[in-house]
């Protein structure tokens, strides 16, 4: 078995795309650590970037749980009948199976940052 090596990623190295799944405006990622840039075959590392009041953007893993740090700003969260909110120095667990919906509560740009395992590239 190879041994992988530490590699440092840079946010300001890496280009913001459209997240999986959105098809409403006011969403951004830059994924960070990726199995295909870095190997990473356990995880994936990124940063979300939610616009003023944007909402509406859903998605569902079956197969991959998320991990969410907020850095900015203050977010609700929608899966099945239940919401919660949360903000700064927040974790929030997601786990797979369900169908999510996420929103920026807050007037200005919220910042997450996220973990994704297993990843998805």
């Amino acid at each position: 078995m190879s041994r992988k090596e530490v590699k440092v990623v840079n946010v300001n190295d890496v280009k913001a795309v459209i997240p999986l799944m959105c098809d409403v405006e006011g969403f951004k990622v830059k994924r960070l650590i990726t199995k295909s840039r870095e190997g990473s075959d356990k995880l994936m590392l990124g940063i979300c970037y939610v616009g003023p009041h944007a909402k509406g953007y859903r998605w569902s893993f079956t197969d991959k749980d998320e991990v969410y740090y907020v850095l900015k700003g203050k977010l609700r969260l929608k899966w099945n009948d239940n919401v919660v909110e949360f903000s700064v120095g927040d974790a929030v667990y997601l786990p797979a199976g369900h169908t999510y919906e996420l929103e920026n509560l807050s007037d200005e740009e919220a910042v997450i940052i996220y973990v994704l395992t297993p990843p998805i590239e």
